[in-house]
């Protein structure tokens, strides 16, 4: 389906009158003869010549005119005919007629002689834009008894709604003054000037001022009224209806400029906000700011639970010093799925001279809308934030649903591996040994090949580096994105012929399922290495963080090979979750990791144990490393994991048959290697079984004795040490 487009022109504050409103734009410190200043309707004329000009060349044509009040110069005379005359003359030939204008009062428009709520408000308004056929709002006091002028303008195929609304009112009404003020009010010019008529005068005058308020307020039988309209209103046959509020007065002030005056927003300013979220309404257009600005607006929902976005667009005027934003362009794009706005500010032009005009804004005018269960995004560049965040919604609206997290780590921290400082340890470490703990684990994930293969056939180094036995997957890699980006530049960890059953059964295979690498140009002339991850399911309060250091190491690797710098790195889990905040248990356990990655430290441990105490740093570091593992082991144990965990099996098995050589008549040292031998049996016997929480809790009591056994053992055979 096309798309298509629609182009206003909007204009505001023009405050023109027949009598001539000088616009003083120069330095007039001579007075000469015949050199009157000129005039805001000159002024105006002038531009809509040089813009009809414009659109005329460029083949452009309007498809309304947007006029949001203040015709006229503190109610003088004429500043509705002239600002329509100009209007139809100029604009005519570019498709503006009467009925393609849309046109509501503003505070200077309304006559403060009449109360509000009366026809007499707007007698000059209504003689000029509605007796002559253009779309007006609905008015208290014209419409009460039924309404024969057009309040909408419609588009072509119903794609866009413009709906006027009057916010001016009680603009200048008279305050109520209470007893015995009222009495005395009008007496108070007389009695307070003696006999000076002059000053009376300027006393009446002043007094009138002083009660009464420039209040902006949109009465609740008008907005009623709009709300029939709209909900009447035909909508188009495909896609959505792109809604236009256009009002004199701001929801919000455009600019730091204050206002200080009773009254300077509109007072019942919440309820006309609803009344936008409501009716679904897409863009607010107003004045009387003189200020031209371009800014989003987020009205929440009365539970505070969803917001609505609104792009309110403020029209400036042109005043002296103040000449770059006379009128705007409106041109609305994309209509109806992808609708935009760019906006065009119109200058006010010298005589013979052509003023650059200043590029347009464009705002996107489309948002995606959460869905029920939808997925949830989460970005951020400091990784404490980050784990913080994606554990608090994983464990929340996320859960069982799609996560996404953006990671933009700083790229000249490349000596280290990311870990939050709030990733719960087993037991205390300092900064260097938690490095060094995320270190070997990552480096377990990566190996190649791993004694524990027949235990875990998912090891991610054996996948990415032999995939299939036979490809290395990172190499392929680096030497793709060497050549040029590719969208090829990706690995695959899941093995169909490997890891899948004919029915699905008895399947295990790792959740970390697809890597890309992206190349990216960067403005410096060199090249980033993003990084982007799916996972079919994954936990956040252990794992994430580790993958995403699995994911950095492998950046890395890449980004060395290229000399490119590491840029974002992005996981995607199609099925979020988190468990507990207790001490990790990310797969393997130190004891049988060590068996791939630090051997000797099994002889070293065990000869300090057989030898009751360590001699030398290489045993104190395996009996330190030990202690780890005794806490580890506890924490897997105090803690059900419904994924499950990997228990120690092979580490310990090794290590008791270290010991069982040294054994002899040591009875203490066999009731530690029985202790160990029961204990691999056991884990082994769990991870093979069914591990339903009945199953966990029956074995973790066992495990949890074991554990405390072995930590008396090992306390009592370094004792001496």
């Amino acid at each position: 389906m096309n798309s298509t487009s629609a182009t206003f022109l909007h204009v505001t504050d023009a405050h023109i009158a027949y009598a001539g409103t000088a616009l003083e734009r120069d330095d007039r410190k001579t007075v000469v003869a015949g050199l009157q200043p000129q005039t805001r309707e000159a002024a105006l004329r002038q531009v809509f010549e040089r813009l009809a000009e414009r659109l005329s060349l460029e083949g452009r044509s309007l498809d309304g005119v947007i006029f949001s009040g203040d015709a006229q110069d503190r109610g003088r005379q004429g500043g509705h005919e002239l600002l329509l005359d100009l209007l139809l003359s100029f604009f005519g030939p570019l498709g503006i007629t009467a009925g393609r204008i849309v046109a509501t009062p503003g505070n200077h428009d309304v006559d403060r002689a009449y109360d509000p709520g009366t026809a007499e408000r707007y007698k000059d308004f209504c003689a000029t834009w509605r007796a002559r056929g253009c779309v007006v709002p609905w008015l208290d006091g014209v419409d009460d008894a039924g309404s024969t002028a057009p309040h909408s303008l419609i588009g072509t195929g119903n794609d866009w709604a413009i709906f006027p609304i009057n916010s001016s009112n009680w603009c200048h009404a008279a305050a109520v003054l209470p007893e015995p003020l009222a009495s005395v009010w009008a007496q108070l010019p007389h009695l307070a000037s003696g006999s000076d008529t002059e000053k009376e005068g300027k006393l009446r005058h002043q007094l009138d001022a002083l009660a009464r308020y420039d209040m902006a307020r949109i009465s609740e039988h008008q907005l009623e009224q709009v709300r029939r309209l709209v909900d009447r209103t035909p909508r188009p046959e495909h896609g959505r209806q792109l809604r236009i509020a256009v009002l004199h007065h701001h929801l919000r002030a455009p600019s730091l400029r204050e206002e200080i005056k009773a009254f300077s927003d509109i007072s019942n300013l919440e309820q006309v906000r609803a009344f936008l979220r409501d009716r679904e309404f897409d863009v607010v257009i107003h004045g009387h700011k003189h200020e031209h600005a371009t800014q989003f607006d987020h009205v929440y929902d009365h539970a505070g639970d969803s917001a609505r976005r609104l792009l309110v667009v403020s029209g400036a005027t042109f005043e002296a010093g103040r000449e770059s934003d006379a009128v705007c362009l409106l041109t609305f794009e994309g209509l109806p799925y992808t609708p935009s706005i760019r906006v065009e500010p119109i200058p006010l032009q010298r005589g013979g001279v052509d003023t650059a005009v200043a590029p347009g804004t464009t705002r996107r005018l489309w948002a995606t809308p959460s869905l029920p269960n939808g997925p949830t995004s989460i970005q951020g560049s400091e990784i404490d934030e980050v784990y913080e965040r994606v554990v608090a919604v994983a464990g929340a609206e996320a859960e069982g649903n799609t996560l996404i997290v953006h990671l933009d780590l700083p790229a000249t921290d490349v000596d280290s591996l990311p870990l939050p400082a709030g990733y719960p340890m087993a037991e205390p470490l300092d900064p260097d040994a938690r490095q060094d703990w995320l270190r070997e684990l990552v480096g377990w994930w990566q190996l190649g090949r791993s004694k524990l293969e027949q235990r875990m056939p998912f090891v991610h180094g054996s996948r990415l580096r032999r995939f299939g036995g036979k490809i290395d997957q990172i190499d392929r890699i680096k030497k793709l994105l060497e050549l040029k980006a590719s969208t090829r530049a990706l690995a695959v960890l899941v093995d169909p012929f490997r890891d899948f059953t004919a029915d699905g059964s008895n399947e295990e295979f790792a959740s970390f399922s697809l890597v890309e690498f992206k190349r990216r140009s960067l403005s410096n002339g060199r090249h980033a290495v993003e990084v982007i991850a799916f996972y079919r399911a994954q936990e956040f309060a252990r794992w994430w963080p580790i993958n995403v250091a699995e994911l950095r190491s492998l950046q890395l690797e890449v980004c060395r090979h290229l000399n490119f710098a590491p840029g974002r790195i992005t996981t995607i889990a199609a099925d979020a979750r988190t468990h507990s905040r207790s001490p990790t248990q990310v797969a393997m356990p130190i004891v049988d990791r060590w068996l791939d990655q630090a051997p000797e430290r099994l002889h070293a441990l065990a000869n300090a144990l057989v030898q009751r105490g360590p001699r030398g740093e290489k045993e104190r570091l395996a009996v330190e490393g030990w202690r780890r593992c005794l806490a580890e082991l506890e924490d897997v144990a105090n803690n059900y994991n419904p994924d499950g965990v990997p228990v120690a099996v092979e580490g310990l098995e090794v290590l008791a048959s270290y010991m069982q050589i040294n054994v002899d008549d040591d009875t203490e040292l066999g009731h530690f290697v029985r202790e160990l031998t029961r204990l691999a049996e056991d884990n082994r016997g769990f991870e093979n079984g069914v591990r339903d929480r009945a199953a966990f809790d029956t074995w973790s009591r066992r495990t949890l004795l074991s554990i405390a056994d072995l930590r008396a053992l090992t306390a009592r055979r370094l004792a001496a040490a």
